[in-house]
């Protein structure tokens, strides 16, 4: 292990290496051809050069020759002048092929002791005709001693020929070779760029991986983290659930034995009326244990903020000692209703409250309360059309700054050794931003503390007009649909009670909402559902089930998104007329809630 440690490098130093060595690859690469491109112009520049003094000496040579003879010939003086600055540039031309690698010191001196030759023989020459001896002096430039000179001179520049020829071809042979070692330079750092990059994305691979192990294990944790907190929740409300518990066993006891001594149908109607509201008040509370309990995913479903706060007040009650008092305020205007897991918001409530219980040993005030967020102290801003906030307090101890500042971090906490895991607080900011929030908190030493909730809720949740909508109740309890349309009916709706389905019937093409309670199975619902929407039919559509049990599964409730809004039997009546009323306001079709 340690020598594997030994040879680790780390990431930052091969996205280094990599970038180095494809940076200097294209580098040597650019170098290489441009430095290729310069020699390639020297040597064409070199040829070209070379070939025109090659030709400018031919050229020369001859009118060298042409010249002294018509000079000779004529005797005429222009034509001495000619011939002195034929042999001027034929010896500059000579001169110029002295260049390095392009002619031999030998050939050079050859040139060189040709063109001297040919000029002692003309300078005799002009000597015989400046006595008068014209034809001798032909005679010297047209016979075989002059041609020899002129022989020896077309053999020098021959010479000079040749040795451009070898001064061209080593130059090329050299740029080949340099050419050769370029591209092996360039194939060795392309390969070290290969390599490089090769070993960095094996190393950000191994490093995904890592990361992946690491979230995966921190999801487990925390999912641990929420079955501990759960748990640690019911351990400390079995006290209330069991007396809660007797008293409605007590309750149904009692209306039982009133509906059996009742002498009239009125009584055994008040008798029944009664033991229905401890029915469903054991209902909620075994619904309320078992979502604390369930390991599913959360659900989402249409919540009051206002009827949690009133839930959670009760759940808080029983948990409090006699010298904290607990209030309640509800300031916001209206109703406050979004699409939530109301599981996870009541116990990330249920957190702050308990932290506020700890924190006011000697008793004091702790307050729920639900206002406006324009109504909070130095409430931010928010893009949402409208702000619901939260806010629970105490008047406890408070914190100082320092301690504020590390409030929020994972394992902090300021209880006893033991008594306390440091959770609460980045549980509760995890519950608020999946919902779409902001979590706050402020404290002041010796004066309490405040946490603040912000949830978007969307506008126009004004409490919209239900006359002359029609409400088709299906169900096939006759008890159940009676309460169920009371309830609506107390809303303002008209209701229409049916106790079969029939996607086709007058009665539901009339509807604005249909609120199915199912006792069914749950495949026969679905199938039941898309036989109408298959019918063209786009109303609102509530199921009552019964959510959390085992024929309600999160796959099922996934199928039925855009179908109908599931909600659970044992949601009071008077927030199922709540979403009635919404559903109808914004004629929403329906989802998995």
């Amino acid at each position: 292990m340690a020598k594997g440690k030994r040879w680790e490098i780390p990431t930052r130093r091969w996205w280094v290496a990599a970038i180095l060595a494809a940076v200097s690859m294209f580098g040597w690469l650019a170098w290489h051809a441009t430095d290729a491109a310069a020699t390639l112009d020297r040597l064409q520049a070199a040829h070209a050069s070379a070939a025109q003094v090659h030709d400018s000496i031919l050229q020369l040579q001859a009118e060298v020759r042409r010249t002294v003879q018509l000079a000779l010939a004529t005797g005429e003086e222009a034509w001495l002048v000619k011939h002195a600055e034929a042999e001027s540039s034929l010896r500059d031309s000579i001169a110029d092929l002295q260049a390095p690698g392009v002619a031999d010191a030998g050939s050079l001196r050859e040139a060189s002791n040709a063109l001297d030759a040919l000029s002692r023989i003309e300078a005799r020459a002009m000597a015989l005709l400046a006595e008068g001896r014209q034809e001798a002096g032909l005679a010297l430039v047209t016979g075989p001693e002059y041609d020899a000179g002129i022989a020896a001179l077309y053999r020098a520049i021959r010479a000079f020929d040749d040795g451009r020829h070898d001064w061209l071809l080593s130059q090329s042979l050299g740029l080949t070779r340099h050419e050769l070692v370029s591209l092996s330079g360039a194939l060795l750092l392309f390969a070290a760029a290969i390599t490089a990059w090769m070993f960095l994305i094996s190393q950000l691979q191994r490093e995904k991986a890592v990361l992946r192990r690491e979230i995966e294990a921190r999801g487990r944790a925390e999912e641990g983290l929420r079955r501990a907190q759960k748990m640690e929740l019911l351990g400390q409300l079995a006290g209330t659930v069991a007396h809660d518990v007797d008293g409605i066993l007590s309750a149904v006891a009692g209306y039982s034995a009133l509906a059996r001594r009742a002498s009239d149908s009125a009584a055994r109607w008040r008798a029944l009326a009664g033991l229905d509201r401890a029915v469903r008040q054991g209902r909620g509370l075994t619904s309320n244990l078992l979502s604390l309990v369930r390991h599913e995913q959360a659900v989402r479903r249409p919540v009051e903020l206002g009827a949690l706060l009133r839930a959670t007040e009760a759940w808080l009650a029983p948990l409090l000692p006699a010298n904290i008092a607990l209030q309640l305020c509800l300031a916001r205007d209206g109703e406050s209703w979004l699409e939530a897991d109301p599981v996870s918001l009541q116990q990330a409530l249920m957190n702050l409250a308990l932290n506020a219980r700890d924190a006011m040993p000697e008793g004091g005030i702790l307050r729920l309360s639900l206002v406006d967020s324009g109504e909070t102290a130095d409430a931010p801003d928010s893009q949402q059309s409208r702000n619901a906030c939260i806010v629970v307090s105490d008047t406890g101890r408070g914190m100082d700054a320092a301690t504020l500042a590390m409030a929020r971090e994972p394992l902090f906490s300021t209880k006893p050794e033991g008594s306390g895991t440091g959770l609460g607080l980045p549980s509760v900011e995890r519950v608020v931003a999946a919902h779409g929030g902001r979590f706050e908190l402020d404290s002041t030493p010796g004066e309490g503390t405040q946490a603040r909730i912000y949830l978007p809720v969307p506008a126009g949740d004004a409490p919209p007009s239900t006359s002359h909508v029609v409400v088709q109740v299906l169900s096939t309890d006759a008890y159940t649909a009676r309460l169920l349309a009371d309830a609506l009916k107390d809303k303002g709706f008209e209701v229409s009670i049916v106790d079969r389905w029939d996607s086709r019937s007058p009665g539901m093409s009339r509807a604005g909402l249909v609120l199915i309670d199912w006792r069914g199975e749950p495949g026969e619902a679905l199938a039941a559902l898309q036989d109408l929407r298959d019918t063209g039919v786009a109303k609102p559509v509530i199921l009552l089930m019964d959510v959390g049990s085992p024929s309600s599964s999160a796959e099922f409730e996934d199928q039925l998104a855009g179908l109908a809004w599931v909600v659970s039997r044992s949601v009071p009546l008077g927030e199922l007329a709540q979403l009635a009323r919404r559903l109808v306001a914004g004629h929403e079709v329906g989802r998995a809630a």
